[in-house]
C-alpha cells in the first residue's frame, strides 16, 4: 500500500464529525531510544476515538444501556517519525465510512511543528455485552453516523496480509485483571504491546515499527493463558488451550537509523 503523505496532510478536518486534541508524550511511554512507543500512540488514538464518538452521541455512555458497545476489530497504523519525551502530538480523527456493518475511523498525527508524523485507520463493530459476540445494529446507530463521512486518508487492502506457515511460539502470557478494560476483556493496546514485544529481529521487542496491521479476532478474558508467536514479520496471540488465534498482525520494521 502506497502512503500519500501529501494527501494526508491536505485533507480537511470535517466540520460535521471531526475531533482533535493534543497529547504530551510521558516518560513512561518512551522506549530505550527515547522515542514514544507505538502502543502509546494507539492509546492516544483510542482516547481520541472516544471523544469523537461523543460528538455523534455514539460513545460507550450512549450505547451501554442498550447492551451494546463498539469494539475495535482491526487497526492499520503507519508512522514516519516517533516524537520524544515531553513532545506534543496533535491527534485528529473522524468517521470515514461504513461497509458491511463495519465502521471505519481515520486518524492523523502531527508534531508541534505541524508536520504529519503518522496516519491510521481503525475498523469498529458492534458488540453484544451480554452474549459476548457481534451485535446487530439498531436503526438509531445508522441515523447518528455522519452523512457524509470524512475522507479516507489511506486505503488498506480489504484482506489483511498473513502467512499460511505455522508460527513458532516465542513466549506465553497469562491475562491478569490489570490487563482488562471497561468491557471485561484484555484491552487492544495491551494486546498490541504483547505482539510488538516479540516482533523484532530474532523475536526481540520492536515498539517502533514503520507499520502495523493488527486484527482483533476474538476477545481475551482474564486468566486465559496465551502463546505469543512470531516469524518474518507476522505475529499472533493464540489461546493456549485450543490454539485459536485471538490476534493476528503484520509488522513492517523501520530502518533503525531513522530513530537515531
Amino acid at each position: 500500500m502506497i502512503i500519500d503523505w501529501d494527501h494526508i496532510a491536505k485533507a480537511p478536518l470535517p466540520t460535521n464529525c471531526g475531533w482533535k486534541g493534543t497529547y504530551r508524550v510521558r516518560y513512561s511511554e518512551i522506549g530505550e531510544n527515547g522515542k514514544v512507543m507505538m502502543p502509546a500512540l494507539a492509546d492516544y488514538m483510542q482516547d481520541a476515538a472516544g471523544w469523537g464518538a461523543r460528538i455523534l452521541k455514539l460513545a460507550y455512555d450512549d450505547t451501554v444501556d442498550q447492551g451494546i458497545a463498539w469494539v475495535l476489530a482491526r487497526m492499520v497504523i503507519h508512522i514516519r517519525d516517533y516524537p520524544g519525551n515531553g513532545e506534543e502530538i496533535l491527534v485528529e480523527t473522524w468517521p470515514s465510512g461504513v461497509s458491511r456493518r463495519v465502521a471505519t475511523r481515520d486518524f492523523r498525527l502531527s508534531n508541534s511543528k505541524g508536520d504529519v508524523i503518522g496516519v491510521a485507520q481503525s475498523y469498529w463493530v458492534m458488540f453484544d455485552l451480554r452474549e459476548r459476540r457481534a451485535a446487530q445494529w439498531p436503526d438509531w446507530i445508522e441515523e447518528r453516523l455522519p452523512d457524509p463521512p470524512g475522507p479516507k486518508l489511506i486505503e488498506p487492502p480489504m484482506r489483511p496480509a498473513f502467512t499460511t506457515d505455522p508460527l513458532p511460539a516465542i513466549d506465553t502470557i497469562k491475562a491478569r485483571p490489570s490487563d482488562l478494560d471497561l468491557y471485561g476483556h484484555v484491552n487492544n493496546v495491551r494486546l498490541m504491546q504483547w505482539v510488538l514485544g516479540v516482533s523484532g529481529q530474532n523475536s526481540r521487542p520492536d515498539f517502533h515499527p514503520e507499520s502495523l496491521d493488527i486484527q482483533f479476532r476474538t476477545e481475551c478474558r482474564v486468566h486465559e493463558r496465551v502463546e505469543l508467536r512470531h516469524a518474518n514479520g507476522f505475529a499472533a496471540v493464540s489461546r493456549e488451550e485450543d490454539s485459536t488465534d485471538l490476534v493476528r498482525a503484520h509488522i513492517v520494521a523501520r530502518n533503525a537509523l531513522a530513530l537515531a
